[in-house]
């Protein structure tokens, strides 16, 4: 090889290098969230405060705990659609006990996750025993819940006043809400499940190729099992979080938000066909569609707009999946 040869295949393992940078989830999702806060910065200045930006940050955990449940689901090769209402349905649950009964905080709290816990082992037993669809499944579970979630509260707003807890509504450290400081914890944690545990390598193994993951002797329908009851719990904590963060339950919170938190998961690099992603991964993408939104309400932008800018997102972030597999797939037979 000459020298010649040898510059130019230099410069194109620098090129390589410098897409597959740029191409990696987490700088892909950091960069326009940058360039969304310089451009509506110079146009309104008030997204410079702090107050604003933690009134950001603490408005994002909603989504973003549906968004964990539906990134596990998503990584596992399957779709969760009855996130929102599960975590309704267990916010309601939880009003139930503190209104009706008269439980103190764990219990219920205990109560809110069992019912979450309970969707997901419904959703995963239908999947896996019955071979349904999980799309099919999750719709129905869907409807079941919220339907649950009427009829058990009447249609009204239960309060939860009675278990003190008004504390997790009041912002402390930096301006911020409790629960974000519980969000960013389940993130961290759920992180070192899904890349550094057994469970979280046969839930990867399991998304990856189902049938090589048979062949491996792993378990496919225990792992997808777990992995539905785990974002029934999830999505039960997000149902929670919209309890505390109100002080009551209503059969309205969480509709539409599995919609939202599919768009999160899709923006934060996880692989909609399954088997890869990163859960920090996830809390960015939350992040980038949390200040979008923000972004776009502070600049006014007609509603009608903003759907149609978020939907041309959720498109583009599924065509950067799309191009990560082939790069990878191309530096693989190299």
């Amino acid at each position: 090889m000459n020298s010649s040869q040898a510059t130019r295949e230099m410069k194109k393992r620098n090129g390589d290098v410098v897409i597959r940078f740029f191409m990696t989830p987490e700088i892909g999702i950091l960069i326009p969230i940058i360039i969304i806060m310089a451009v509506t910065a110079s146009m309104n200045s008030s997204l410079l405060t702090w107050k604003y930006f933690s009134t950001i940050l603490t408005g994002s955990i909603f989504i973003g705990m549906a968004a964990l449940a539906e990134s596990l689901v998503i990584m596992v090769g399957e779709i969760d659609l009855s996130i929102g209402m599960s975590g309704a349905l267990s916010g309601v649950m939880c009003g139930i006990a503190a209104d009706k009964l008269g439980l103190p905080l764990i219990p219920c709290i205990i109560v809110t996750l069992v019912t979450g816990m309970l969707v997901g082992a419904l959703n995963g037993f239908m999947v896996t025993r019955f071979g349904l669809s999980s799309w099919i499944t999750t719709l129905a579970t869907q409807f079941i819940c919220q339907g649950l979630a009427v009829t058990f509260s009447d249609g009204l707003t239960i309060s939860i006043s009675s278990l003190g807890t008004k504390v997790f509504t009041r912002p402390k450290p930096l301006g911020l809400s409790w629960l974000f400081f519980v969000f960013v914890a389940m993130i961290i944690v759920l992180d070192f499940v899904v890349r550094k545990t057994t469970f979280g390598y046969r839930l990867r193994a399991v998304g990856g190729n189902k049938e090589a993951a048979q062949m491996a002797g792993i378990n496919v329908k225990r792992i997808k099992l777990l992995v539905f009851i785990l974002a029934g719990a999830l999505a039960a904590v997000s149902g929670l979080f919209d309890v505390l963060n109100s002080q009551s339950a209503s059969s309205t919170y969480g509709m539409g938000r599995e919609f939202r938190a599919i768009i999160c998961v899709a923006i934060g690099g996880i692989s909609m066909s399954g088997g890869a992603g990163s859960v920090y991964g996830v809390g960015l993408g939350v992040l980038l569609f949390h200040v979008l939104w923000n972004c776009l309400r502070l600049l006014k932008v007609e509603t009608n707009l903003q759907l149609v800018l978020i939907g041309a997102i959720l498109v583009l972030a599924v065509l950067m999946d799309i191009q990560r597999k082939r790069m990878e797939a191309k530096r693989i037979t190299q």
